[in-house]
């Protein structure tokens, strides 16, 4: 198997750290890395699918009843669980796309794939579409236990619009195409539903207009 010689060579790169609390009430440090990386996307696939069956066995042990069962699955986001990043990695490679994955405690927390530039749908300018953002299963919503790290995925498309700005030399704002168990949280960022621009899987289209997406990349 081979891949584009520019991309397979490309370096990564740190363009942002800090500090997470974890549900122990213990800093840690994380880490944001910016570039294309066959193992990070391996690392995504391996530990997060353990995650998920860890989750998946926790649940069946803690609600014996099936009915309960199928009550906490449902309060988990678990619309993505079927994504290889691995796959995505090969399938998105070239220049137009771009990787980035959030570090701490020694794990991927979250990922998050760029693609650029596309048209806003409403206003003028070239944004960034957000291809796949997710965080890991143990910092999901679930009735049996607290998330370890919270609010990684506003850090990680804070960091990928930061680098939209300064490297890509796009206006702020982006937009994606939501699974429908995330789009409160894209509400809470502020991002707009535009009717009529769902793709061919019926997912709605929502964009950050610029004003509040600079709010969000100046935000600590």
């Amino acid at each position: 198997m081979s891949y584009p010689a520019d991309q397979n060579n490309r370096s990564l790169k740190e363009i942002e750290q800090g500090e997470l609390i974890h549900v122990t009430k213990k800093k840690h440090p994380y880490t944001i890395v910016h570039g294309w990386s066959l193992e990070s996307s391996l690392e995504c696939d391996n530990l997060w699918k353990q995650g998920w069956i860890a989750l998946f066995k926790q649940i069946q042990q803690a609600e014996p009843d099936e009915t309960m069962q199928n009550e906490v699955f449902a309060s988990i986001s678990t619309e993505d669980f079927h994504w290889d990043w691995f796959k995505k990695a090969i399938d998105s490679n070239t220049s137009e796309y771009e990787w980035f994955h959030l570090h701490a405690d020694d794990k991927p927390q979250a990922a998050c794939l760029i693609y650029h530039p596309e048209a806003s749908a409403l206003e003028p300018g070239d944004i960034f579409e957000v291809k796949f953002v997710a965080v890991a299963p143990w910092n999901r919503t679930c009735k049996l236990r607290p998330r370890e790290f919270r609010g990684l995925g506003e850090t990680i498309l804070r960091a990928a619009q930061r680098f939209a700005v300064q490297e890509l030399k796009l206006r702020p704002g982006f937009c994606l195409h939501s699974l429908p168990k995330a789009e409160g949280f894209y509400s809470k960022l502020k991002m707009v539903k535009v009717e009529g621009k769902a793709d061919a899987q019926s997912l709605a289209y929502y964009e950050l207009p610029s004003a509040i997406a600079t709010e969000l990349m100046e935000a600590n």
